[in-house]
């Protein structure tokens, strides 16, 4: 039995590469996260980021116009945008959390220091 080979490979243009690339290299963002929003495997965008590192990331020259699959969708031209409007709002609640927090540490500092002083009156 003989193997069967994909013929008809998905190719990027080098513009779709470096969005992508640009999107997997934002901070507190998963690059599997954006492969998969992108419809990629995550290994190519792996391999993508490595290659931009090392400056070799370059368009298909065997590339034909042709229509994208349905499965691949380009990244928003506005999502570096809409990615720093989120991280702006990420570290606003972050900041909430925190303020929170500190402020039931100080109540269970308190309630510590009651319970020790109702210990030693009670003896």
């Amino acid at each position: 039995m003989g193997h069967t080979h994909k013929r008809n490979y998905d190719r990027y243009t080098l513009a779709f590469k470096l969005r992508a690339v640009k999107l997997a290299n934002h901070p507190n963002v998963k690059t599997k996260d954006i492969a998969e929003g992108l419809g990629i495997h995550p290994v190519m965008l792996y391999r993508w980021c490595m290659e931009h590192r090392n400056g070799t990331l370059v368009e298909n020259k065997h590339m034909k116009k042709q229509k994208p699959s349905p499965k691949r969708v380009d990244p928003p031209a506005d999502s570096e945008a809409a990615a720093e409007d989120e991280l702006a709002k990420a570290k606003k609640r972050i900041k909430d959390l925190e303020k929170q927090l500190n402020a039931r540490q100080e109540e269970i500092d308190l309630l510590k220091k009651a319970r020790r002083f109702f210990e030693k009156n009670r003896h």
